[in-house]
């Protein structure tokens, strides 16, 4: 990747990092996933990764309620005593603009993940406060961090844009990859020509749930069989659209939306699903897409997926255009080919193993705080 990467800080091994983060409700997404994943991928490592959230759930994002952000700011300000580093998620909110400053009382170096908050979709939501934040703050943060971390050249391309002097570092997230490949999914005698397909992730327009169903309605009407599961919360008014879109095109039976899953639920499904399908319009890495190549599950995703040229390159499923309505019906059929689903699926387990491991993941990131450390 281009970009200035920071080669000239005194290597150290730091002891003690804080986490900023807006929630630690399992409801916010893949942020939250992210540090649960960087917690298990230091745990052998001396490092005590602390935690500090602005708001106990992610129902309270919105919330103009100044209790929280005064008793977080009092709290990061404890933390951040004696700590050898300040690891930031995102570039808006609270979180952010307090621990930051926190972190400069402290004379406490910080490092930045941008979770793809850069990105122009990402940006189009609440515009003018984020343009404020951005020019009252937010470059200064970015720039005068020891290192902004990204998952993809467009995330650093966006990062440039925006803040030009910030010194960029990629570093790829990672999860618990099995050490052997796990068994194809279960498939009942009277289910063999069902493509079932699956996904998981927070419900938002942006990623592209409702294109799922309009494909498979397309296929419904030409005979072809195809059961989507979709697992997660989010946005209310979407939900309801999701659910008045299934009922008008007449596919009760062919999609059933499950909500918030846990931990276990979550290895449930991936027993069931014959891949995972997620056409974001922006996705600076794509949790739900590791996690089904880590479990041999092939993967369709759109070309903004951050994962999008990890899973062509090899060769792990299949990458269309988000907006194409016709690829991504194309992208059904093509894994309704059983000989196909099992190759990309090996594939998908094969990539996983080499690039998205929890070793990988915790190797990285002891670099990235060795060289962003105070002395």
């Amino acid at each position: 990747m281009s970009g200035r990467v920071i080669d000239n800080l005194e290597a150290v091994s730091p002891r003690r990092v804080v986490h900023a983060l807006r929630t630690l409700d399992p409801a916010g997404g893949g942020v939250v996933t992210y540090v649960q994943h960087l917690r298990r991928s230091l745990a052998e490592r001396s490092v005590e990764l602390h935690c500090e959230a602005v708001f106990p759930s992610s129902r309270h994002w919105r919330v103009l309620a100044l209790r929280w952000p005064w008793l977080f700011r009092a709290r990061i300000r404890a933390r951040l005593d004696g700590a050898d580093l300040l690891h930031v998620h995102g570039v808006f909110g609270w979180h952010v603009l307090l621990g930051v400053m926190a972190a400069r009382r402290a004379k406490c170096p910080y490092v930045v993940t941008l979770h793809g908050h850069l990105h122009p979709d990402a940006l189009r939501e609440r515009r003018l406060a984020k343009w404020l934040c951005l020019s009252l703050f937010g470059r200064r943060v970015l720039e005068d961090a020891a290192a902004v971390t990204v998952t993809a050249e467009e995330e650093a391309h966006c990062l440039r844009l925006h803040a030009p002097a910030a010194h960029v570092a990629e570093v790829l997230p990672g999860l618990d990859v099995p050490a052997s490949e796990p068994p194809p999914p279960e498939r009942p005698i009277a289910d063999t020509s069902c493509l079932r397909l699956l996904y998981l992730g927070r419900l938002h327009p942006h990623k592209g749930v409702h294109r799922l169903v309009q494909a498979l309605a397309a296929l419904s009407r030409r005979g072809v069989s195809v059961h989507l599961t979709v697992a997660g919360s989010g946005l209310r008014h979407y939900r309801w659209w999701l659910h008045r879109l299934v009922a008008w095109h007449g596919l009760g039976s062919r999609v059933m939306f499950m909500g918030h899953v846990d931990a276990d639920e979550r290895a449930a499904l991936w027993n069931t699903a014959d891949a995972l399908a997620l056409p974001s319009r922006s996705e600076n890495f794509g949790f739900a897409v590791a996690e089904a190549m880590a479990m041999g599950r092939p993967v369709i995703v759109s070309k903004n997926v951050g994962l999008a040229s990890l899973v062509s390159a090899k060769e792990s499923g299949l990458v269309v255009d988000a907006r194409d309505s016709v690829a991504l019906q194309a992208a059904f059929m093509a894994l309704a080919d059983p000989e196909r689903r099992q190759r990309y699926g090996r594939n998908a387990y094969q990539a996983a193993r080499q690039a998205l491991s929890l070793q990988t993941m915790g190797d990285a990131h002891w670099q990235l705080y060795e060289r962003s450390g105070a002395p």
